[in-house]
């Protein structure tokens, strides 16, 4: 071989070598370009996933505030419902009150007299039981009568 088949052959063996490396560069820059695009795929899918799971949660909230809104509605409804019934009994229990009090002071106005009654006796008697006029019985207005007589 002549040197210049030689310097020949050496030059096609490094352009050759050459075309190679530029070959894997470019293999290297397409699988690293292959790998950025993986990873900002899998970025904007966690970015994606991320944000969904905030508006899920964001959403999730606000029915949980809206849910506790409605609760706060239906408890102070109640609460108003119940107050109503709490002052109608009240005033039902007032008016019992009254009329208790009204048999009270009767029941007392009837012992006070019962009272004055046996006084002008002169002892406590009973008047007797069962009237009507009829068989010799007695009625509580001719007993009263006997007796006051009898006291004079």
């Amino acid at each position: 071989m002549t040197d210049e088949e030689k310097a020949a052959a050496e030059k096609a063996e490094a352009d050759r070598k050459a075309a190679d490396q530029k070959a894997a560069d470019d293999k290297a820059a397409a699988d690293k370009a292959e790998s950025d695009r993986k990873a900002a795929d899998d970025k904007a899918a966690a970015d994606k996933k991320a944000a969904d799971d905030k508006a899920a949660a964001d959403k999730a909230e606000a029915d949980k505030k809206a849910s506790g809104k409605q609760d706060l509605e239906r408890v102070t409804a109640e609460r108003d419902v119940v107050r109503a019934e709490r002052d109608t009994l009240q005033g039902t229990v007032t008016a019992i009150t009254a009329e208790r009090d009204a048999a009270v002071k009767e029941r007392d106005a009837y012992k006070a007299e019962v009272d004055r009654l046996a006084k002008l006796v002169g002892k406590t008697s009973t008047p007797p039981a069962g009237g009507g006029g009829g068989k010799g019985k007695q009625t509580a207005e001719e007993w009263l009568k006997e007796r006051l007589g009898k006291k004079e």
